[in-house]
Parts: structure tokens; sequence; C-alpha cells
């Protein structure tokens, strides 16, 4: 129907505005991105670790058993060289010898030391022997069996009675100590025998210099044994008084008594060297 158009536009409107394109903004340069470190909070320094203690007996215990030993050994070559009983011989027999060969003609001295030889092959040869063995069999006791087979007896008896209740030391500080004992109390009796043998004295004051030094070195290398052993095996008083002190008092009396005998035979060694 006509009348139901819509009226026309009127011509006096401006005319529509063109689309504007969106503006793309330039682009920018891209800046590096600065991290700043974040400052940790420091760490607790680590707790020091205690290092292990030593062990008492170092590497080297075995060189102060040997020194020991070859202490011991020294005074059995001393001791057996110091016969008196083959000394008094030689000298009572080399000094007949020398009073028979003054009341005779020279020319007869082969004749006199072809008879002495005899005589001594058939009555002094087999006494001689006798006493040489006796000799040897007094060093070796004296000297060898039983110092240092206490010894030895002691550290390999002794060692599970130190380590009761709990005691630190080890087998090798046993072992140090009691080499070390060997080496103080064998040593010292060597200087003390070396002096009365060698300083021109009488046979009688080197006689009461050894019976007085022997048997105080033997008691001083005790003690110094036992201070050793409470040292590395941490005695305390119990073990002190029930272990240290008895041993001390028994072993110095019997060790005492042995220094006695070797002052006696080292007395009689001086009497028959004075012949």
């Amino acid at each position: 129907m006509a009348g139901d158009e819509p009226p026309p536009l009127p011509s006096d409107l401006p005319p529509p505005l063109p689309l504007r394109r969106p503006v793309t903004p330039a682009p920018q340069p891209v800046r590096p991105v600065v991290v700043v470190p974040v400052a940790q909070p420091a760490a607790p320094a680590p707790s020091p670790v205690p290092k292990a203690a030593p062990a008492p007996g170092g590497k080297l215990w075995w060189m102060w058993c040997l020194a020991g030993a070859f202490a011991c050994l020294v005074l059995f070559v001393v001791c057996l060289n110091c016969n008196p009983a083959t000394t008094a011989t030689d000298r009572i027999w080399g000094k007949v010898q020398g009073a028979v060969a003054q009341q005779i003609d020279p020319e007869a001295h082969p004749l006199l030391a072809w008879g002495a030889n005899l005589l001594f092959n058939k009555y002094l040869a087999l006494p001689y022997a006798q006493m040489q063995a006796a000799g040897f069999t007094f060093a070796f006791i004296a000297c060898l069996l039983l110092p240092a087979g206490c010894s030895l007896l002691s550290a390999a008896l002794g060692h599970p009675i130190f380590m009761l209740g709990g005691a630190p030391g080890g087998w090798r500080s046993t072992w140090q100590n009691y080499g070390l004992h060997r080496l103080i109390c064998d040593a010292g009796s060597l200087l003390v025998i070396a002096l009365a043998l060698m300083v021109p004295m009488e046979p009688t004051t080197a006689a009461s210099v050894l019976i007085v030094f022997l048997p105080a070195i033997r008691l001083g290398s005790m003690i110094t044994l036992w201070v050793l052993l409470a040292r590395d095996h941490g005695f305390g008083p119990v073990r002190i008084i029930f272990l240290g002190l008895p041993s001390i008092f028994f072993v110095t009396i019997c060790s005492g008594f042995l220094a006695f005998i070797l002052a006696l035979y080292f007395y009689a060694y001086l009497v028959a060297r004075s012949f």
C-alpha cells in the first residue's frame, strides 16, 4: 500500500564519514630484565668432627721390644764373659806356668809348654769345661730366662687383666711398655756394671756400687712400667691398688734378690781378675 511507505529522507543531510583504521603503536625496544639476586640465609657451619684419638701403641711398638731384647742379650753376653771360675783358673794357671818358666832353662820352654798342655788336658780340661757350662747356665737363667721370660709371660697373660673394665689401651701399648721396661732395666744394669768393671776401684767398693744400684734400677724400671700401663690403659684406683702395688712389691723383691746375686757374681769376677 502506498500510504504505508516511509517518507523520503531529506537531501540536506551530510554524507557519512569514512571509517578510520586503528593506529598501531610503534614497537618499543625490548629492555633486558635484570634479575636481582635475593640474599639467601647463611647455612650453619658444620660442626667439627672430633678426630679419633691415636692408638696408645704406635706402629713402632716392635722397635721398643727389639731394643729391650737387644739390651737383655748384651747383658747375657757380658755376664757370660765374666765367669769368675774360669777367670781365676786362667790367672792361676798362667802364673804357675810363668813361675816354672823362670826356674828352668829357656831352651826347655817348648818342653814345658808341651808338659803344661798335657797336664791341663788330663786333669783340668773337664773341670774347666764344667765351669764354663756352669757360667753359661747361670748367665742364661739370670739374664735371659728369668727377666725376658717373666716380661713375655706378664705381657701375654696380664693384658687381658689390664683390659677388665673397658680399658682403652691396646695390645701394642702393652708390648711397647714392657719392651721399654726391659730396655731401662737391662741398659741401666749394663751402665752400672761397666762403671764397676772399668773404673779403677777396690773390689769391695765396686761390689757396694753393684749391690746398691742394680736393685734400685730394677725398682725404678718396674715403677716406670706401671706408670706407663696406668696411663695407656686408664687404670683406676681399684686396679692400681689391687694390681699395681702388689705386682711392684712382689716383683721388686724377686728382682732385687736376682740383682743381689748378679752383684755377688761380678764381685767374684773382680776378685778373680785381681789374682
